[in-house]
C-alpha cells in the first residue's frame, strides 16, 4: 500500500524527547522495524496544497446567497463565563492566556496586502468553534464573517502554533515526577510503579481518495488511529496518530516510535522497574503489562487481578473520551480528507487537552463514551525474548 500521511508522533530518546513527524511510502505488511524518513513538524501551505482546496471550495461556495454574521466577536464577548465554556469548551480565562501567547508568537500576519488583518483573538476563536463543534466549514465561514479560504489558511495557521507546543505541553515523566506519578497510580487499586496506561482509539474520517479499504475498522467505519500514553490525571505523555483504522493495537504500538526506543532505552524511559499497563490487546513486554486473557480457566486471584488491572487504566479511557466530548470535531471528521491536516488537528486537541488540565480547566460536558474497538488476536514478537513483567508484577500483589 502506498501511503503518503504523515504521522505526527512524540517519542523519547535516552530519557529526552525530541518531536517527529514521518513519511511513510510501505505497505502495511512490511516491517515495523523499516525506517521512515523524518521532516519538520511544522507544515507550511504549498501551493500544491491550497490546489487540493479549489474542488472543496467550489462546492461549498455554490448555491444559495449566504448569510454572514457581522461583528460576532462582540456577541462572544457578551456572553457570561458559562456561556462561552459552553459554546467554546474551554473557560474563557484559558482562551484568553492562549491569545496572549498567540498574539506574541509571530504567527498572525501583521498585514494582508489591502484588506483588514485577521485578528489572533479571532483567529483563536474560530479555531475553537471549529474543534468544539462538528458544523460544515461553510457556517464556519459565515458565522466568522470570513471567506473560506481564509477559514483554511486561519486553521492551519492555528494547527501549526499549537504543534510548537508539542515538546513542552506532552511530556514523558522524568526525574521527581515519576515518583509523583506512580503513586498517583497505586491510590487508585494498589499497583505500584505504573509509570502509564496505554490504549488506542479510533477517528473516524470520510472514506480516503487512495487506500481507503486499510482505514475501515471492525466496526466498518473509515478511521485512523490514536494510540496514546496518559498518566493518573487523564494528561497525555506520549502520542502517535495517523495509522489506519484496520490496524491492531499491537501492531500500532510496534510500528510506533515508542516501541523501538522503549526496548533501546527501557532503564532510562522506565527507571525502577516502571511500567505501563494496558487491555487484553497487547502483549506483556518487559515494560508493559496486559491482564490474562480470559480463556475460561482463570483463578480467583488472576480475576482479581485483572480487574485491579482493568480499574487502574481506566484513566487513558476517561482521556479519550473526555477528548472527544470536549472537542466534539475529534468524533468525527466529516468533511476534510486531507489526511496530514486531520492528524495535525488531533494531535493540537491533544496538547490543548493536556494545557486545560495543567490550568484546572475542568472537564463539565457530558461523558463521552469511546467505543473500544477490541481484537482479541493478539500479535506477539517472536524474536523478543520477554521477560514477564506480568507474572513478577501478579506474584507481588498475590505472594504464594
Amino acid at each position: 500500500m502506498n501511503n503518503d500521511n504523515r504521522f505526527i508522533c512524540q517519542l523519547m530518546e535516552k530519557s529526552n524527547i525530541i518531536i517527529s513527524s514521518t513519511s511513510s511510502s510501505s505497505s502495511l505488511n512490511e516491517s515495523s522495524n523499516s525506517s521512515d524518513s523524518t521532516d519538520n513538524i511544522k507544515s507550511s501551505s504549498s501551493e500544491d496544497e491550497d490546489l487540493l482546496l479549489f474542488p472543496l471550495l467550489k462546492f461549498l461556495t455554490s448555491g444559495q446567497r449566504r448569510h454572514r454574521i457581522e461583528n460576532y466577536l462582540q456577541l462572544i464577548n457578551s456572553w457570561s463565563n458559562e456561556e462561552f465554556k459552553q459554546h467554546m469548551r474551554i473557560n474563557r480565562h484559558t482562551a484568553q492566556m492562549l491569545i496572549d501567547e498567540l498574539e506574541l508568537s509571530g504567527y498572525i500576519p501583521s498585514h494582508s496586502f489591502g484588506t483588514q488583518p485577521v485578528s489572533a483573538k479571532l483567529s483563536f476563536l474560530l479555531f475553537l468553534w471549529y474543534i468544539a463543534n462538528t458544523e460544515p466549514l461553510r457556517t464556519l465561514s459565515d458565522r466568522f464573517n470570513v471567506s473560506i479560504s481564509s477559514v483554511f489558511r486561519i486553521l492551519r495557521r492555528i494547527v501549526n502554533w499549537f504543534l510548537t507546543k508539542l515538546d513542552t505541553v506532552i511530556r514523558w515523566p522524568q526525574g521527581q515526577h515519576v515518583r509523583i506519578v506512580c503513586e498517583q497510580f497505586s491510590t487508585k487499586r494498589g499497583i505500584q510503579n505504573v509509570l502509564g496506561a496505554i490504549d488506542s482509539s479510533h477517528i473516524r474520517i470520510q472514506k480516503p481518495a487512495t487506500n481507503a479499504r486499510d482505514y475501515i475498522n471492525r466496526k466498518k467505519h473509515f478511521s485512523i488511529n490514536l494510540q496514546a500514553v496518559v498518566d493518573a490525571n487523564m494528561r497525555f505523555t506520549n502520542i502517535y496518530c495517523g495509522e489506519p483504522g484496520s490496524l491492531h493495537d499491537s501492531r500500532i504500538l510496534r510500528r510506533s516510535p515508542m516501541y523501538e526506543t522503549a526496548f533501546a532505552n527501557q532503564i532510562q524511559l522506565f527507571p525502577g522497574e516502571t511500567f505501563l499497563i494496558g487491555d487484553s490487546a497487547y502483549p506483556s513486554l518487559p515494560w508493559l503489562v496486559p491482564p490474562y486473557k480470559d480463556n475460561g480457566h482463570l483463578t480467583p486471584q488472576q480475576i482479581e487481578f485483572n480487574f485491579m488491572l482493568s480499574s487502574t487504566r481506566m484513566s487513558v479511557e476517561r482521556a479519550f473520551g473526555n477528548l472527544k466530548g470536549r472537542f466534539r470535531r475529534i468524533k468525527f471528521f466529516n468533511e476534510y480528507r486531507q489526511m496530514p491536516f486531520i492528524i495535525n488537528v488531533v494531535v493540537a486537541a491533544c496538547i490543548l487537552h493536556n494545557y486545560c488540565i495543567d490550568k484546572n480547566d475542568t472537564y463539565d460536558f457530558p461523558e463521552y463514551h469511546d467505543e473500544n474497538i477490541l481484537n482479541n488476536n493478539m500479535i506477539i514478537e517472536p524474536n523478543i525474548r520477554v521477560l514477564d513483567r506480568r507474572t513478577r508484577l501478579f506474584h507481588e500483589i498475590f505472594p504464594q
